[in-house]
């Protein structure tokens, strides 16, 4: 349901995507040993669910970069962040813990934090709920969709010392 939703997502918005089969990838190293074995050297995803203070919260980065929940404490309101156990996840979002996608979910309430730096490659790729494919989009597309969600987006740098958050203009 996941898959389909998204690929309606892209169609309905008439964006191209590239789609690739592949193993079964069930972390970061796996989705980089595939995108090698393919040629593939653009952004790959990586896609958290967190919990607070009886919320969640999605956060979308690159897929070698390390999320600590502390720089999203002052954001989220509490230093009381956990990472969202898998049920959690299946009954938010009807994923798996290592085919998360950024966007495609019926839940409309998860607020959404993108990375500022996925922007800055020209293409991004996510696995789109199953573990064995990967969509590849543009960047500036990927925005068009996140514009286009009814879910709560911010922008968030963690380039500087101070993490920085910025909501979504729609």
């Amino acid at each position: 349901m996941l898959y389909e939703n998204i690929k309606k997502i892209l169609k309905e918005k008439d964006i191209s995507f590239d789609e690739i089969e592949h193993g079964e990838s069930q972390s970061c190293e796996d989705s980089k040993r595939f995108r090698s074995e393919a040629c593939l050297d653009w952004i790959g995803s990586k896609n958290i669910v967190f919990h607070a203070k009886w919320e969640y919260y999605l956060v979308t980065t690159i897929w070698d970069k390390e999320i600590k929940a502390r720089r999203f404490k002052k954001e989220f309101g509490t230093k009381d962040i956990r990472f969202a156990y898998q049920d959690e996840i299946t009954n938010l979002l009807w994923a798996t813990i290592w085919s998360i996608p950024p966007f495609g979910f019926q839940n409309k309430t998860i607020k959404i934090f993108v990375d500022k730096v996925i922007f800055d490659s020209e293409y991004f790729m996510f696995n789109p709920g199953i573990s064995t494919k990967t969509i590849r989009v543009k960047t500036s597309d990927l925005l068009e969709i996140y514009k286009s969600l009814k879910n709560e987006i911010k922008i968030f740098d963690f380039s500087l010392e101070e993490a920085s958050f910025e909501e979504l203009i729609k």
